[in-house]
């Protein structure tokens, strides 16, 4: 029978978890007493769960015995909490109002049971819920199945997803989110709630169900979060579809910043450009007011060497990433060349370069740095005293190896009697053993002279 003890235990944890006044308090009394009353009649675990504050789970506040069977509760659940992942009909209940039978649950005890809910009503506010469970296989009295059998199921697994889940049945309205969706949208709390009142002003539901794709996806903003919604559509006879949202808040805001960094390194390399082009307009006019020969030949050296560095600036400068189309790289050094050496039309340079070969910019630098002493020394040596001639530069890659060669028909040279004055020799060599870890070879042909590097693609291992 109802006693004092049950009473000011009611008491205690309606003072303690809600925020019901002591008219409300006395409301849910006079319904335990009669629960109390009624029990041989229900002859089942009947309990009393009132909301807790600033939450979507409820509390046991009032638990009634089987008077013939034995109880579904090994220890009394008083005082714990129905959580929603595994009361779902409790939470609906509890926020709509009204009834639902033979909802599928779990116990406190992680027992599989159903339940029969009914709202506590009392002047237009929901105080609490009836609930009437028995085991789950026993047959109902009046031989209905339980409807909404997903609510549980899903809902269990739900809650263990980052994700918020929300779904709607045929008519848009919100039947079940998850825990995560909860703290989302705290219109979904409310009753009688549809899917345009959630997310209308970003897709309005005539564009969302005239979209025929099985799953649908798009960015959308919430309350200065950003978030990637997908819609499913449901093969179900209650569910026409759901709204998965996943937050990619600080997948943007890295986004962001990465998009700010890369800028920036570009500028960095727009500037170094500059600077660069600057300096080799200024080694060209102190070649202009030069009257020595042989300074004239040593500023103009200097000159494409630094045009040379400036190239893998010049493209990094209008790309993101730190990764260089060497073709672009070795077009670039090709033209440079023409432009400074055009007064000797009588040459003609060509360019074979092979396309798709990607390298790290500290890789194009070097590269960029050989060919140009190369290049530079055919226009220099190579035809001194012939009329015309021609000046090819190649550019091939066989299987991880990239090979570079620079031929012309000049009159070629040999590679021990420039060995020792030859600065340009030296870059070349130094270059191509230490920043590429590759190979060189001089060949001296019958008409000119072959000169061909060869490198892994794979070096650094990141290209």
């Amino acid at each position: 029978m109802f006693m004092n003890k049950q009473k000011d235990k009611i008491r205690e944890l309606c003072k303690k978890y809600t925020e019901m006044t002591d008219e409300e308090i006395a409301i849910i009394y006079q319904k335990a007493y009669a629960l109390d009353e009624l029990a041989a009649i229900f002859d089942c675990d009947i309990f009393i769960d009132v909301p807790l504050k600033n939450s979507t789970a409820s509390i046991v506040i009032y638990h009634v015995l089987p008077v013939s069977k034995e109880s579904l509760y090994e220890q009394s659940p008083v005082g714990q909490p129905a959580m929603k992942m595994n009361e779902p009909g409790v939470w609906k209940v509890s926020r709509a109002g009204g009834k639902l039978k033979g909802y599928k649950a779990f116990t406190q005890e992680n027992v599989f049971i159903r339940q029969n809910i009914y709202a506590i009503e009392y002047q237009d506010k929901i105080l609490g819920t009836y609930i009437m469970e028995t085991p789950f296989h026993e047959v109902q009295k009046d031989g209905t199945e339980e409807q909404n059998d997903y609510m549980v199921m899903t809902a269990r697994l739900n809650n263990y997803i980052d994700d918020a889940i929300y779904f709607f049945d045929s008519s848009s309205r919100l039947i079940f989110q998850n825990e995560k969706a909860d703290s989302i949208l705290k219109d979904s709390l409310q009753e009688e709630v549809y899917y345009n009142q959630l997310f209308g002003n970003q897709i309005p539901y005539s564009d969302l169900v005239l979209n025929d794709k099985k799953a649908f996806m798009k960015e959308i903003e919430l309350d200065d979060k950003f978030y990637m919604m997908k819609r499913i559509i449901l093969e179900d006879d209650k569910l026409e579809f759901a709204i998965i949202l996943r937050d990619i808040t600080q997948l943007k805001n890295k986004e962001a910043e990465i998009i700010s960094k890369t800028e920036a390194i570009r500028e960095t390399h727009h500037r170094i450009k500059n600077n660069l082009q600057t300096m080799a307009s200024l080694l060209r006019m102190e070649k202009r007011r030069s009257e020595n020969e042989e300074i004239k030949h040593i500023l103009s050296d200097n000159m494409n060497r630094v045009m040379s560095i400036a190239a893998t600036h010049d493209i990094l400068a209008r790309q993101l990433g730190d990764k260089v189309e060497l073709s672009e790289v070795i077009k670039f050094i090709v033209n440079n060349m023409h432009r400074s050496y055009m007064l000797l039309n009588n040459l003609e340079l060509s360019l074979d370069a092979e396309e798709s070969i990607i390298v790290r910019s500290e890789i194009a630098t070097s590269v960029s740095l050989i060919v140009n002493e190369l290049v530079q020394n055919s226009y220099n040596h190579a035809f001194i005293g012939k009329s015309n001639g021609k000046l090819k530069v190649s550019l091939k890659k066989y299987d991880e190896t990239v090979s570079i060669t620079v031929a012309d028909n000049g009159i070629g040279f040999s590679i021990d009697e420039i060995k020792k004055n030859s600065l340009g020799l030296v870059i070349v060599q130094n270059y191509v053993k230490d920043k590429l870890k590759g190979t060189i070879q001089f060949n001296r042909q019958k008409k000119g002279m072959e000169v061909t590097f060869q490198f892994k693609q794979t070096l650094y291992n990141d290209v």
